[in-house]
């Protein structure tokens, strides 16, 4: 729905190697053994949580130790009760808004959403377009003062560069393609190391962008 080539692709190897939504539990599971502090939000469409059942895998998600989910294609009005059923389980239930989006849709998921507003830069889909920083500029404040949360830009951010621009004026840098690229990309062996130095480029760029 969302997703571009690059993102397609990973869900289709995750599915030949057997991934899903307990699977993916289990490795949020596992995570938890090591680290208890780093938030763990899971991001994907409605139909394996339909699968699963709504109310069991909010309380399976709270065991594993996951923080938020962001239902791509579960917009407000139809999510009033999984809403309900992650805040009863101490989930944050996460919302996207776009540039297409009313300013009745800022007053739906501030009721409903916590945690933070993922705000989509661009009309696409993932990995597919550069993104206009002035139009992003222009529209987190006030994105912000409705919804009373933060608000994490993603689509379009693909490098330091851009991540650094995104960082002065959004609470959060969300970047998904470049990562799934780089781990596509990467000799055998090599896609942790990889994707750790390109995510240290980032934070660096972002770091320095904030103290200047």
């Amino acid at each position: 729905m969302a997703d571009g080539p690059t993102i397609q692709r990973a869900s289709e190897r995750a599915l030949s190697f057997g991934v899903s939504l307990r699977v993916v539990l289990g490795m949020v599971h596992e995570f938890r053994k090591t680290d208890a502090t780093t938030p763990v939000v899971l991001m994907g469409y409605a139909n394996p949580i339909e699968a699963y059942g709504a109310a069991a895998f909010a309380q399976d998600a709270h065991a594993a130790g996951v923080d938020g989910v962001l239902v791509v294609d579960y917009p407000p009005e139809e999510c009033v009760e999984f809403s309900r059923l992650l805040k009863q389980a101490a989930i944050d239930p996460i919302f996207l808004l776009a540039p297409t989006s009313v300013e009745a849709r800022y007053a739906d998921v501030a009721k409903l959403g916590s945690g933070y507003i993922y705000y989509v830069s661009l009309k696409g889909v993932t990995g597919a377009a550069t993104i206009d920083l002035d139009e992003v500029a222009r529209r987190i404040p006030a994105i912000r003062a409705k919804v009373g949360m933060p608000v994490g830009v993603g689509f379009g951010i693909r490098d330091a560069v851009s991540a650094a621009r995104i960082a002065s004026i959004a609470d959060a840098v969300v970047i998904g393609s470049k990562i799934i690229e780089t781990i596509e990309q990467a000799p055998a062996g090599t896609a942790p190391q990889l994707v750790k130095a390109f995510m240290r480029e980032v934070r660096t760029a972002m770091d320095k962008g904030v103290q200047a």
